[in-house]
């Protein structure tokens, strides 16, 4: 039993680790970072990009429908 628990806790340190190096957080990230689809009427839609965060930018969601995403500006699918 001591064998089971020891080698799930080293299971679960190691995917947390791993986890960490994927994906690095920068020290200051622009406040700009992510972008949601802002409701405005019936079927329309603007960009508001004022997260530094995703999990900041899911919160500031008005309902469900409306999506985050990377801003544009610093997404590398959009650098030339």
């Amino acid at each position: 039993m001591k064998t089971v628990v020891a080698l799930a806790i080293l299971f679960a340190t190691t995917v947390a680790a791993s986890a960490q190096q994927r994906a690095p957080r920068p020290a200051n990230p622009p406040s700009d970072l992510w972008c949601r689809e802002m409701k405005i009427g019936e079927g329309s839609s603007i960009p508001y990009c004022m997260a530094y965060t995703l999990e900041q930018c899911l919160a500031s969601r008005n309902n469900l429908n409306e999506r985050c995403y990377l801003n544009p500006i610093y997404d590398p699918r959009f650098r030339r």
